[in-house]
């Protein structure tokens, strides 16, 4: 039976946070833009940046989602991306990052729709040119784990979004980055958790799961007291 039609799906935003102390402070989502209604677009965002004395702050945001329409090959692409600059976290202790670069590539092809296997109807999904650029504690260099998806190449990439069958290495390596994401985190007393390249497998309403990466999420634990997410999206699609 072939397909009729393509849902899109995709949203990205800068900052996201819920401070309780100092505060109260709810940051929903500086910056954040999403697709309305499953179809191809390019909908953009953006936020002039957010300071509060002796908590969380951040420079400018911005945000974009390219849904873009079917080709002459038949592939479905959606590009998601985030920038966040000068994002701190002051307390007693310092998290600064000069610069969260997020993205996230998500593509469906029409002739997938119809062949065997567990692959046919799942949308690809890879991290897109991300980056936590000058990360530090306390003026300290920290070092970011970011898991093997996020350093591939571009032809690498290129290849598994558009090969007949998946990389079954590049399909485990995404598995694994997926599971490990709990332990991609460092506890920091008299501050709290930091969680790296957070990717998560979101339930949706047809029971196809949404592809969720957070860069940064932060659990404080005194003050500031509460938690924040630095550069992140969400992206996947339904074929129908």
């Amino acid at each position: 039976m072939p397909m009729k039609e393509y849902l899109y799906h995709g949203q990205a935003f800068g900052v996201d946070a819920d401070i309780t102390d100092p505060g109260p402070y709810k940051l929903d989502g500086h910056g954040k833009c999403a697709l309305p209604d499953g179809k191809a677009g390019h909908p953009t965002g953006s936020h002039q940046g957010f300071t509060m004395s002796g908590g969380l702050s951040h420079g400018a945001c911005a945000t974009e989602v390219n849904a873009m329409a079917e080709d002459p090959q038949g592939f479905f692409r959606t590009e998601i991306r985030a920038t966040v600059e000068n994002l701190k976290v002051e307390g007693k202790s310092l998290l600064s990052v000069d610069r969260i670069v997020f993205g996230m590539v998500t593509v469906y092809r029409r002739d997938w729709y119809d062949r065997p296997g567990l692959h046919a109807r799942r949308t690809r999904v890879l991290p897109l040119d991300s980056s936590l650029v000058n990360l530090t504690l306390n003026g300290a260099p920290l070092a970011a784990p970011l898991p093997a998806p996020f350093h591939y190449s571009a032809d690498r990439r290129e290849a598994y979004l558009a090969a007949d069958e998946p990389d079954p290495k590049i399909d485990a390596e995404v598995r694994q980055a997926i599971i490990d994401s709990p332990s991609r985190c460092i506890y920091i007393p008299n501050f709290g958790r930091i969680f790296f390249c957070e990717w998560t497998l979101l339930p949706s309403q047809n029971w196809h799961p949404v592809h969720q990466i957070l860069m940064l999420r932060m659990a404080f634990s005194s003050p500031p007291s509460g938690s924040g997410s630095g550069g992140g999206g969400q992206g996947d699609g339904t074929g129908g």
